[in-house]
């Protein structure tokens, strides 16, 4: 590949290096995956690498940065600034569909998922910058949303995991068991979100069925 010289193309070559290192990740797991295996899928020598990123741990860290942090600072400005819990409820889960589907986000999740316990600091990393955010952000929504007297939630920590629980399954099932098969008919997640979204409005409703009940 030729030499990057200019301020744009080294940003290139660096977005080049990302992507090639998630595959990597992703395909044969953080463990396994050695740097010159990156520069090989993003067609540079392990030397060029070495000028960008000075080992794997800091392209994990970069790419969490840089694909989940963004991410989920944008969801959680415009999450918050609808006026409604309904309407807050509605627009995060419609956004988490276009995470899933079409975003690389849930690569990340999967290297985490599948290789966590070879790199214990990146997965309390993951946890700090991307699950405690998520948590937090749904903790506010719920929270607001009691204080209004528009829902009703005796335990709003305990009901943010629930809330994101099902996201997790969607991020499982498509990164493993829809991966290597053609067979299994592809997870609807837009429906499968809908109707999460259905059934946390009728419970969260302050007249709808109780949470302790």
């Amino acid at each position: 590949m030729q030499r990057a010289i200019s301020k744009q193309d080294k940003i290139q070559r660096r977005n080049v290096l990302l992507n090639a290192a998630l595959d990597e990740f992703f395909n044969k797991g953080f463990t396994a995956t050695r740097m010159e295996d990156i520069a090989k899928q993003a067609n540079v020598s392990k030397g060029t690498l070495y000028l960008y990123f000075k080992n794997k741990e800091v392209l994990f860290k970069t790419l969490i940065e840089e694909i989940a942090i963004p991410t989920i600072n944008f969801t959680s400005k415009n999450v918050l600034a609808k006026p409604t819990g309904k309407e807050s409820l509605e627009f995060l889960m419609q956004s988490l569909v276009k995470v899933i589907c079409e975003t690389p986000l849930p690569k990340l999740a999967k290297v985490i998922i599948a290789d966590g316990r070879a790199f214990p600091e990146l997965v309390e990393l993951y946890r700090e910058q991307v699950l405690n955010r998520v948590f937090t952000l749904l903790e506010t929504l719920l929270t607001r949303s009691v204080k209004s007297k528009e829902w009703q939630c005796s335990n709003i920590p305990m009901t943010a995991r629930l809330v994101i629980a099902p996201i997790i399954f969607s991020v499982i099932w498509r990164m493993v068991f829809e991966a290597n098969t053609e067979k299994q008919a592809p997870l609807d997640i837009e429906a499968l979100l809908k109707q999460h979204t259905n059934y946390l409005l009728q419970i969260l409703n302050v007249n709808g069925v109780s949470l302790d009940e």
